[in-house]
């Protein structure tokens, strides 16, 4: 018996505890991007109907926790999932280092289009926008570090996925 839905409730379930109850960033209500680190995480990595369920409930969480709009942050992860498969090549086939880069660069682009999309504006002056942003790169490395980690260990302890040198292995004796 697979294990694939259980791992992920833990994994969504202990990203949304770490990205609500740690403190936001410094001079900014920004929070590290742990949910949306998950999500790349199972675009990367797992089958497609397991990430676009984790883009769905993940963003539902993200929605809720936030004060958000329903399906803002929902709608945003499954066209990331939609826009990520194709390039799981380009992001080194899901390895750290990939999943890594795309977290990165989500943080950025996800809360853009949370602002566009709550009709918030930019607040404040574009410099303090500008500086939160600055401040979403290393959040998004920390929470793309984080996801893999986590979900490829647990995915692994539970059977869903192999090990790379494994998975050669097999394909060199096969």
């Amino acid at each position: 018996m697979r294990l694939d839905l259980p791992v992920m409730l833990v994994v969504l379930a202990l990203a949304a505890a770490a990205q609500n109850l740690l403190p936001g960033m410094p001079g900014s209500p920004l929070k590290i991007p742990f949910l949306s680190g998950v999500v790349v995480y199972y675009a990367l990595n797992r089958p497609l109907v397991m990430a676009l369920v984790a883009a769905a409930w993940g963003g539902w969480l993200i929605d809720s926790a936030g004060g958000l709009p329903g399906l803002c942050t929902s709608s945003f992860l499954l066209l990331l999932v939609l826009c990520l498969r194709p390039s799981r090549r380009l992001l080194l086939d899901g390895s750290f280092a990939g999943v890594v880069a795309a977290a990165t660069v989500v943080a950025l682009v996800q809360t853009l289009w949370q602002l566009i999309w709550a009709r918030l504006g930019l607040p404040g002056s574009v410099w303090r926008v500008a500086g939160d942003l600055v401040l979403l790169l290393p959040s998004g490395a920390i929470a793309g570090a984080a996801a893999y980690g986590l979900g490829h260990t647990l995915d692994r302890f539970a059977g869903n996925v192999k090990a790379r040198a494994e998975m050669q292995e097999r394909s060199l004796l096969g």
